[in-house]
């Protein structure tokens, strides 16, 4: 040991405190005391394993002097003045991006910044991170100081006093030996040998950083102390020697050393620096001098650890470490592009190394500082060129043996995996400051190593038309190549594009445009294209950076710097090799949406839609374009247009040879015409895109705006994402983007569709936009979709039609527009509207337009737009070469068609013939054409072009096989077409190189066709085709009128207003006069003819006579769908009629009309319900506990935010529960169990959807689904099946008793109520217990098993016991489950229809709960009965007023229960008459009941003064209250009382206020019979109009007919005036139920008796819980909280919308048994059901049973949209109308219905 054992040992014997005192003493004392380094020396001995608990102890004690660490941190914390806040995050942390505030793009804030933070109405937005970050509050140069929080920024520093001298002296001694010990630990691990032993190591560390972490955290003053550790390059010096002398460590410090000098060697740096060696900080030699530096050698050799690249940067706050770390860091950065390639988890190692390198180049001065001091750029480029150099191969553009150019490998891993991202995000960083974007472009020699690395990407991903066969399998490259593009070329190209705005920079401009300029000349050279080379036309790549950064900043040097076009300009040689490539990929595009290249696969398809998409169309398409403008401005037009023609294969389907034999590129007709399509949309496009023509950022941002709401509606963030953007850059920003939404767009807000689907809020096209801005070319030019070009027109034409009466029948043609405002240097292009090559081909596709109805209508109006663009856009060329009007022209020859170029001239000029020459090929022995392989690939394309052919479509016989020889086919035969290259080696030194490539030297013939037509009489016959009649159009100097200005309309129109626009043109207006008058004769002799003949006329007759049909169709239909939803959408599910036995029914069938038809959806047969042909109506069964949670009070229970504890509130499933378990204690379990419902958590609740079916048939139809598969949201073995009309889930069948089952044992209405009551008692005793028809009980008992099963277990029954009386408790506990929930759908207001159009199903489901509540009933309700009447119902006796011993005391029991009970026992056939009385009777209790609950709120006073009425009439209110408070009296009820009540005043309860609560007590019951009477009986409920609630139900159900006296509903202003008392002396009978009850509480139960008496029966209605109108305070509340189970931060919190329950989401950790915490919460709050909001996504989710769904989010942003997992971080508030939705759907049950898409959770939730 270095320290003496003596010394150290008694220390170590000693308590850690006072060794701690003792030291921090010492070190007050003197610097560096031996004691403490000799202890030292022993604690921190590199043989001991880095983790051992016992030593960090004694360094934690150390430092802190004798205090605790926490309490040392504490007093460290005070002294904490850091201006800037540093918090250091890693992946995945929520942090806050404010770009108010915000002067680098990656500005970013914690949450307790941003909170503390002033960032109100500021743009900002919450994310996720991706790669780590760090908290920017405070720091001046990324964000500006309105946005610091108060604990942040420069002046912070000033407030602060600085920490006493000992505090921090200890730590002062210790801090560089803890970082001499981390090293050490690195170095003993250095050499791998198993992958993972990095990671062990870091592991083993884990402790050792949290300690170093713990010591960071506490601030400013103790980061200043680690810096200063880690900053000492003597103390390095010092600590990493090995002395020469002898020691027990010296070996392991040798050893030690040996391990890091052989890692430094191992850590090589890339190849390429050695050429710049002598610059300054290019030297790649490494040599370490202070620990900061070695520790962030071992951060690049370890890839980067987590805990040390977090310890590192969070340092940072100190300004002195942060420029020594950057220094340490740039030394090392060359050797970090090796580690990027080379390591396991890359995407990691990349996401850390930009989690570093974004906080040292962010920063302005210190990124600059670095630049100037280490040749950064250099540095970047060469270490990214390092990368690129191992990933290239071979380029295979134009002839692969001539091309020496090497291209990256896009199938390499570097390159899918973007390992380039770190370096290029750095450089993208540093570009973003203006000065070193300047330094990048005035050094030449960057410039030119950058466009020598962008070389490597020209060509890349190199696509080879597949002609035969397809792909086997689809490449996936084009992903890698796009993205390296974007990311590698496009960014770095618009960061430095932002920078060159002013004039003073346009000599960077031009040396840049020099630049590349000679690295496209390299290109070109090394891939052997000269100017006269065509391409290769089975070859297509989209990747031409160099041209694109060649046309960027040749806009930039026009627009902004006005610089001269010829300036810039390459020469007209380089000019064509451009144009070569670019519209390679224009021709190629549209072979691919002509499916020329089908047998690529669908990739292929994708690389054109991304080539056009939003994200890379302003680096790519635009700048092709604009590119391909200039070349039209520059070079010859006749040569331009006839190269695009030559490159789009079109001149043999513009020639008008009769016989052209086989095409030079085969096609097929369709994909032919396309072209010729693709050619003309080409030259559209040319002429209109305006986007680097001069149009300013306002004007462009709102093109595109418009353009995106043109296709569809949008959304505001699809708006934002889908603007086109220049890689990062914001051109358009919120100061452009929200003022130019607002100006062509109206905000339209969500609503909801009528299935329960969610809308979100989007922007609608103002009409003006679509009147004065749709530009279908732009709409074409961003169309990633082609569909979305035709969306378009079709909403502009139901623009039209709605707002400008737009009659035509169809389409109207799309509304070109004239050319929009260009620089005056780019009018030249337009010259080739005004070349000879030009005409000739609008006259050759006009002409064939006119003559070939096949020829599509686009073609003509791309055509037709051109021909117009000629007239209207003046010849920017004013010289004039005319020459005499050939007779007879060539064909193909374009250039010598008309006399010169003036369009007025050549309109006029009738082309009489047309010379075709023609020659007969010999064709040699294998039919095709014949080039020996000494023919170079490049003099193949130069010498026959012509001769390459390639194939398309379906593959034929011809192209599986050898394609047989063309001799040998017949004349004629499409095999023909099919001729193609054949490369043969040469068989014969002496053959000459070129053999005459199978071609003769025949003498060439002419043959002439003739045409004797002009462009003039075209269009005049084009109209008249069009218009539909002969010779439509009048000039205007015939008939005067408006010229047609309007480019609204159909074809004929548009041809109109062309001819219009020539009439002002003097010779064309005298040329089209005489055309009209030699015409004009020939109308009358040929109108008939012409209406029979004319092919236009019949085929638009023909079309109309179809649409005619078509409309009748769709009449009939809707005529059949309308009658179909008449049949469901009536008040109840009936039975449905069919219209036969309306239309048959005569006097002989009454007996058959009385009998319910019922349509079976499945075999369409409309029969009645029979014991053979059972009838079922389809029906879902489901568990619901809604009713458990109506609330006591109408509050909402609120969500807890904080630490608060959850808000409890009493709920009707509380109540119930304790109302179970009192009766159960007391009373015997039978009598309990038929004195309530249970069913308010777990009941079972019956839906249909109307719809019948055969009993027989359903069974058919579930069998055949089990023998299916692919139903994946069935549970078809459970019985699951869909409604086969309507396709609703299922789950069960109600068989709807047949007509001769249901007339059973009924007694005549009786007047007299004595006979009334023993006729019902009869009733009671002998009723049928089944249906006659054994099928029909089977089927009733296996829709009671499905009853059963549909809840779950523990909702069944409240006992163990499985006795008759607990079934028979949950068979009545349906009804009045059923009953209930209906009751909460109408909010409690039965006079109001039910607001969804619910189909009933509750009296089918009522006669199999009867059926087996008989089969259940142990003994028959006839003593209850007595009991109840007073009238003894067994022969003798007249009355029964005995008292009622052994059940429960009949004031206890539920009423409506009673009523549900005796419902089930009767016949379903009693008479109206029968039920009211039932009703009237069981009201007598129900009125007493109610006088019992009001007494108990009196006070001893009060009750003493009711009392005092006793002498009144029995029959009023105040005489039957004496009457049961006398009674009562004599119990102990109302003992309590005072003690209860002490502040309650005699004045409280007057008359009117008992009378109003009375009434409201017995308005639960009045509702239910109401309910059970409609469904009965099926009576409407009438209008309520100005009555009381208790009235109107009173009338209703007839209570107020006393003796057939009838009360008016209005008068009933007492509810005793209700009361119908069978016995002469009703006293007698509630004397005896008031004492059954007196005996109950007299025998010590006052307590319970009284809750039980006064349990509540008022509910209000459900509710979900109250949720903040703000997102974010449910987010910070919660996204952090420990669960209350398993006490771990859940990974995805949520909470329980019903009750406000705090989860975990999808964990294991808190499952019970198999069931996930979510799942199992599901059943015990909500039966199956439960509503879940999850804390990280702002998502709903719902799970109905073993299946969940996303509903969506009741939480928008201001502009209406969801924020699913939060990507946007917008602020979210919350929307009432979907939160009431969701309630609505709840309260419904409807969740099975309206969510669509459902998952099994497999209890895994």
């Amino acid at each position: 040991m270095a320290a003496p054992e003596t010394v150290t040992n008694s220390l170590l014997k000693r308590s850690k405190r006072s060794v701690a005192v003792y030291m921090k003493t010492e070190c007050s004392r003197q610097n560096e005391p031996q004691k403490l380094t000799d202890l030292l020396d022993y604690l921190l001995n590199p043989e001991k394993p880095i983790d051992d608990i016992e030593t960090l102890d004694w360094c934690r004690w150390l430092i802190s002097g004798g205090s605790t660490f926490e309490e040392f941190a504490k007093t460290v914390r005070q002294f904490d003045n850091a201006v800037t806040c540093g918090l250091v995050w890693t992946a995945n942390f929520v942090a806050y991006r404010c770009r108010t505030c915000g002067l680098s793009p990656c500005m970013s804030l914690c949450a307790d910044c941003f909170q503390a933070g002033n960032h109100d109405k500021h743009d900002f937005n919450m994310f996720r991170s991706q790669a780590g970050g760090a908290c920017d509050c405070g720091d001046v140069s990324v964000m500006n100081a309105s946005g610091f929080c108060p604990r942040h920024g420069p002046d912070r520093q000033h407030t602060d006093p600085q920490p006493p001298s000992d505090l921090l002296s200890v730590a002062e001694i210790v801090m560089p030996r803890v970082f001499l010990r981390l090293l050490y630990h690195l170095r003993d691990n250095s050499k791998p040998e198993l992958v993972d032993t990095y990671l062990v190591a870091m592991q083993d560390a884990e402790q050792f950083l949290t300690f170093l972490h713990g010591l960071s955290d506490m601030g400013a003053a103790m980061r200043r102390v680690m810096a200063n550790a880690l900053l000492n390059a003597d103390l390095y010096t010092q600590l990493t020697s090995v002395s020469d002398e002898p020691s027990d460590l010296r070996y392991y410090y040798v050893k030690s050393k040996k391990n890091y000098e052989a890692a430094v060697a191992s850590l090589v740096y890339p190849r390429g620096f050695e050429d710049y060696e002598d610059m300054m900080g290019l030297n790649q030699k490494l040599g370490h001098t202070t620990l900061l530096e070695e520790l962030v050698f071992w951060t690049v050799k370890f890839e980067f650890p987590q805990k040390i690249v977090t310890l590192l940067l969070s340092l940072l706050p100190d300004l002195r470490y942060k420029e020594a770390f950057t220094r340490a860091f740039i030394q090392h950065y060359s050797r970090i592009s090796r580690v990027l390639v080379n390591a396991l988890d890359r995407q990691t190692v990349a996401n850390r190394v930009v989690h570093i390198s974004v906080q040292l180049f962010s920063n302005e001065s210190l990124a600059c500082q670095m630049v100037r001091e280490y040749n950064l750029l250099y540095i970047l480029i060469l270490s990214l060129n390092h990368m690129i150099e191992g990933i290239l191969t071979e380029s295979t553009l134009q002839d692969a043996h001539q091309n020496f150019h090497m291209v990256v490998d896009c199938s390499h891993e570097a390159m899918k995996e973007h390992c380039y991202w770190p370096i290029i995000s750095d450089l993208i960083n540093l570009l973003s400051h203006r000065e070193i974007a300047h330094k990048f472009l005035s050094d030449s020699k960057v410039v030119s190593m950058w466009l020598d690395l962008l070389s490597y990407f020209q060509g890349m991903n190199l696509n080879q038309r597949e002609l035969h066969q397809h792909v086997e399998f689809e490449p996936d490259t084009y992903y890698a190549a796009f993205s390296a593009e974007l990311e590698i070329a496009a960014s770095p190209m618009w960061s430095l594009i932002s920078h060159l705005r002013e004039k003073e920079n346009a000599a960077f401009t031009k040396t840049m445009i020099q630049a590349c300029q000679d690295a496209l000349q390299d290109w070109l050279d090394a891939i052997c294209c000269k100017e006269s080379t065509n391409p290769n036309p089975l070859q297509l790549t989209f990747h031409l950076p160099l041209h694109r950064y060649l046309a960027t900043f040749m806009v930039q040097a026009v627009q902004h710097q006005n610089l001269d076009l010829t300036s810039v300009v390459p020469p007209e040689r380089m000019l064509k090799s451009l144009l070569t490539h670019l519209l390679q990929i224009q021709v190629a595009t549209t072979e691919i949406y002509s499916n020329m290249w089908v047998r690529n696969g669908l990739q292929i398809k994708g690389q054109a839609m991304t080539y056009v998409q939003c994200h890379f169309c302003y680096s790519m398409v635009d700048a092709d374009i604009y590119l391909m403008q200039v070349c039209a401005c520059r070079l010859d037009p006749d040569y331009f247009v006839q190269t695009v023609l030559d490159r789009y294969h079109i001149s043999d389907w513009l020639s008008f040879n009769p016989d052209p034999g086989p095409r030079s590129y085969k096609m097929e007709k369709e994909q032919e015409l396309s072209m010729v399509e693709g050619a003309l949309q080409y030259f559209t496009m040319l002429l209109h895109v305006r986007t680097y023509l001069g149009m300013q950022d306002q004007e462009l941002t709102r093109l595109e705006m418009a353009t995106l709401l043109f296709v569809n509606d949008r959304q505001h963030s699809q708006l934002m994402d889908l603007m086109p953007e220049k890689s990062g850059m914001t051109g358009h920003g919120k100061d452009l983007f929200e003022p130019t939404l607002k100006d062509v767009a109206d905000y339209k807000a969500p609503n909801f569709e009528p299935g329960g689907g969610l809308q979100q809020g989007t922007y609608v096209p103002k009409d003006k936009l679509w009147e004065e801005e749709y530009d279908p070319v732009h709409v074409l030019l961003r169309a990633v979709y082609k569909n979305d070009f035709q969306s378009a027109m079709d909403r502009y034409t139901e623009f039209l039609r709605k707002k400008k009466g737009y009659k035509g029948k169809g389409q109207p043609w799309p509304p070109f527009k004239p050319p929009g405002d260009v620089l005056e240097c780019y009018k030249s292009m337009y010259r080739i509207l005004h070349c000879k090559t030009m005409h000739s081909l609008l006259f050759t596709v006009l002409i064939k337009a006119l003559k070939d109805a096949t020829i599509p209508e686009s073609v003509t109006f791309y055509a037709m737009h051109l021909l117009e663009l000629a007239i209207t856009v003046p010849n920017p060329d004013n010289t004039r070469r005319m020459k005499p009007s050939p007779a007879s022209v060539p064909d193909r020859n374009y250039k010598e068609w008309f006399s010169g170029s003036d369009i007025f001239q050549n309109i006029r000029e009738t082309i009489r013939e047309i010379e075709i020459l023609t020659v007969h090929p010999n064709l040699d022995q294998e039919g095709a054409l014949s080039v020996t392989m000494d023919t170079s690939f490049e003099e193949m394309f130069q010498l026959a072009p012509s001769a390459l052919a390639g194939t398309s479509g379906p593959i034929t016989a011809a192209h599986a096989g050898q394609i047989p020889s063309l001799r040998s086919m017949p004349s004629g035969s499409s095999v023909t077409q099919s001729s193609l290259l054949t490369v043969r080696p040469s068989t014969s030194q002496t053959l000459p190189k070129y053999d005459s490539r199978g071609v003769s030297t025949d003498p060439l013939k002419t043959q002439h066709v003739p045409v004797n037509e002009s462009l003039l009489t075209i269009l005049f016959k084009l109209h008249s085709k069009m218009a539909g009649k002969t010779n439509p159009y009048v000039p205007t100097s015939v008939t005067p009128r408006n010229l047609a200005n309007t480019n609204v309309g159909d074809g004929a129109s548009i041809v109109e207003r062309v001819l219009d626009k020539l009439c002002r043109n003097r010779d064309c207006s005298k040329a089209i006069e005489d055309l009209y008058k030699g015409l004009k004769p020939k109308e009358g002799m040929s109108q008939k003819k012409g209406k029979s003949t004319d092919p236009e006329s019949r085929r638009r007759k023909a079309k109309e006579r179809q649409q005619k049909l078509m409309e009748e169709f769709a009449s009939k239909q809707k005529a059949f769908m309308e009658q179909a939803m008449d049949t469901e959408d009536g008040a109840t599910a009936g039975p449905s009629r069919s219209s036969e036995s309306h239309d048959d029914m005569t006097e002989d069938m009454d007996q058959q009309e009385d009998e319910d038809i019922y349509d079976c959806v499945i075999c369409n047969q409309s029969t009645p319900s029979t014991s053979d042909k059972t009838i079922g109506l389809v029906v879902f069964l489901q568990a619901s506990s809604v009713l458990g949670h109506r609330p006591l009070t109408e509050t909402r229970r609120m969500l807890t935010l904080g630490d608060k504890t959850r808000q409890r509130i009493t709920t009707c499933s509380r109540v119930q529960t304790k109302r179970l378990e009192t009766l159960f204690r007391h009373f015997e379990e039978s009598s309990c169990q038929t004195s309530v419902n249970i069913g308010w958590d777990g009941g079972v609740l019956v839906q249909t959807c109307g719809h019948y079916l055969h009993l027989d048939c359903h069974t058919s139809y579930v069998a055949s689904l089990l023998g299916q598969t692919g139903h994946n949201n069935l549970m078809v073995n459970k019985g699951e099946y869909s409604c086969p009309l309507c396709l609703q889930l299922s789950n069960s069948v109600i068989p709807i008793l047949p007509e001769e089952n249901k007339y059973t044992l009924t007694k005549p209405v009786s007047h007299d109520p004595r006979q009334m009551v023993r006729d019902l008692a009869d009733m009671m005793v002998r009723r049928s217990i089944t249906p006659g028809a054994p099928s029909v009980t089977k089927a009733m008992g296996s829709m009671m098993e499905d009853l059963t099963n549909a809840t779950y277990s523990a909702f069944k029954t409240y006992t163990n016991s499985q006795t008759s009386e607990s079934v028979l408790l949950f068979v009545c506990s349906v009804a009045r489950t059923n009953l209930e929930v209906e009751l909460l759908q109408r909010n409690g207001e039965l006079s109001q229809p039910l607001s969804t159009s619910r189909k009933h199903c509750f009296l089918p489901l009522l006669h199999v709960l009867s059926m087996h509540s008989k089969i259940l009933t142990t003994k028959p309700y006839t003593d209850l009965w007595s009991h109840i009447t007073g009238v003894s119902c067994s022969d003798g006796d007249t009355s029964s007023v005995q008292l009622y011993h052994k059940e429960v005391p009949l004031l206890l029991k539920d009423p409506v229960a009673l009523l549900i009970q005796l419902i089930l026992t009767l016949p379903s056939t009693i008479e109206r008459e029968h039920y009211e009385f039932l009703v009237q009777v069981i009201y007598g209790v129900v009125f007493i009941q109610s006088l019992c609950v009001m007494t108990c709120k009196f006070t001893e006073d009060e009750r003493e003064a009711w009392k005092r009425g006793r002498h009144v009439q029995f029959n009023t209110m105040e005489g039957m209250l004496s009457h049961v408070i006398t009674r009562l009296s004599t119990s102990l009820l109302y003992e309590r009382d005072e003690i209860d009540f002490p502040a309650i005043c005699q004045s409280v309860w007057s008359p009117q206020s008992v009378e109003s609560t009375v009434q409201e007590l017995c308005e639960p019951f009045l509702k239910i019979a109401s309910l059970v009477k409609f469904h009965f009986f099926g009576d409407e409920f009438p209008e309520r109009k100005d009555l009381t609630e208790f009235q109107y139900l009173c009338a209703y159900l007839k209570l107020n007919v006393i003796e057939k006296t009838v009360i008016e509903p209005k008068k009933l202003t007492s509810a005793a005036m209700c009361v119908r008392w069978i016995i002469d002396e009703p006293h007698t009978l509630t004397r005896a139920w008031c004492t059954d009850l007196v005996k109950f509480i007299n025998d010590d139960h006052a307590a319970d008796g009284k809750s039980l008496l006064t349990v509540n029966t008022q509910w209000f209605t459900s509710k979900l819980i109250q949720l903040p109108d703000q997102y974010y305070k449910i987010f910070q509340a919660y996204r952090k909280k420990t669960c209350p189970v398993c006490s771990n931060i859940p990974k995805d919190p949520c909470i329980c919308l019903v009750c406000g329950v705090f989860l975990c989401f999808r964990e294991s950790c808190c499952r019970q048994q198999h069931l996930f915490e979510c799942v199992q919460h599901s059943i015990e709050c909500g039966a199956g059901t439960g509503i879940f909001l999850l804390v990280n996504s702002s998502i709903i989710v719902v799970i109905r049973g073993p299946r969940a769904a996303i509903w969506g989010s009741v939480y928008l942003d201001e502009h209406g949209e969801e924020d699913r997992d939060l990507k946007r971080g917008k602020p979210l508030y919350l929307s009432n109308d979907r939160y009431a939705l969701l309630e609505s759907q709840w309260i419904s049950h409807s969740f099975d219905h309206a969510c669509k898409r459902w998952i099994w959770h497999q209890d895994r939730l």
